[in-house]
C-alpha cells in the first residue's frame, strides 16, 4: 500500500509540475519534461536552463527537489501534520520483594 502511495503521488506531483512549468515558461516541453524529472530525482543534471526560469518557475524546481530529496513519504507526513501516539502502553504492576 504505501509503495503505492509513493508512486501515484509521484507521478501526480511531476505531471503538476509539468503542466505548472509548461504554463509560466516559454521552452519545449521536452526541456521542461527533462528539467522536472531531474530535479525530482535530484541527480544533478540540467539543460542549463534553470538559471533563466521566472521566480515562480524556481519556487517549483526547488519544492519539487526538496521533496525528491526527503522523500514523498516523509513529505506527506509532515505535511498531514498528524502526531502518532504510541498505540501500546507497558504493563504495571506492583512487584512484591522479601
Amino acid at each position: 500500500m504505501k509503495s503505492f502511495v509513493v508512486f501515484s503521488t509521484s507521478i501526480m506531483l511531476v505531471i503538476t509540475a509539468i503542466i505548472l512549468l509548461d504554463s509560466i515558461e516559454q521552452y519545449s516541453l521536452i526541456g521542461i519534461i527533462f528539467e522536472v524529472c531531474s530535479a525530482f530525482g535530484t541527480t544533478g543534471l540540467s539543460m542549463g536552463f534553470t538559471t533563466e526560469l521566472s521566480t515562480p518557475g524556481k519556487y517549483v524546481i526547488i519544492a519539487l527537489m526538496f521533496i525528491g530529496r526527503i522523500g514523498i513519504l516523509s513529505a506527506l507526513l509532515f505535511i498531514s501534520g498528524k502526531n502518532n501516539k504510541e498505540s501500546y502502553h507497558l504493563p504495571e504492576e506492583r512487584v512484591i520483594i522479601g
